[in-house]
């Protein structure tokens, strides 16, 4: 069996985010991407019951926040395994298993994927009924993508769209 790892990044690959290279890491992609487990922390606090408005400030001040200074790899390398052990620790705390609950959320994301002509022209009408037509495609089934070519209502230019046979995570019951 895959790890978590290898199957966020057979994730990533399929998302075509390409895999870095150590010796020439493209660092406002690497801050972009952290950026990103901030919004998702924030997530967390909403579903821990924090209040929304909170949640929306402390967003905004990480969306307002700016690089410049120096990069000290070991650092970013600690602290990335810090937000693993925190949230492996969370799941211990509640008595939940981390690894199936991975597994249910990466099978989840792939349904974003475009998996067949079925399933791309049943796409292609689920986003036209809320008025987003023009539209592209990336590569191909089953991990082909759908993208909007224009700014149209809540599909800005470039935004992946999500395929009809998309589904939230279906975790196993507690």
């Amino acid at each position: 069996m895959s790890s978590n790892f290898q199957r966020v990044s057979e994730m990533n690959a399929a998302f075509d985010n390409k895999k870095g290279d150590p010796s020439a890491i493209d660092w406002a992609r690497i801050q972009s991407q952290c950026k990103s487990i901030g919004h998702e922390f924030g997530e967390l606090m909403i579903a821990l019951g924090a209040q929304k408005e909170q949640v929306k400030d402390l967003i905004k001040a990480i969306d307002a926040v700016q690089f410049g200074g120096e990069v000290n790899i070991d650092q970013v390398r600690d602290s990335l395994c810090d937000v693993h052990v925190f949230g492996y620790g969370a799941h211990h705390l509640m008595g939940i298993d981390a690894d199936r609950d991975m597994n249910d959320v990466v099978d989840g994301v792939m349904t974003r994927f475009i998996k067949s002509e079925d399933d791309r022209l049943a796409t292609v009408a689920k986003h036209a009924s809320s008025g987003v037509t023009d539209v592209y495609f990336v590569g191909e089934f089953p991990t082909m993508v759908m993208k909007s070519a224009s700014d149209q209502p809540d599909a800005p230019k470039g935004k992946f769209l999500k395929s009809a046979s998309y589904r939230e995570p279906v975790f196993y019951t507690l």
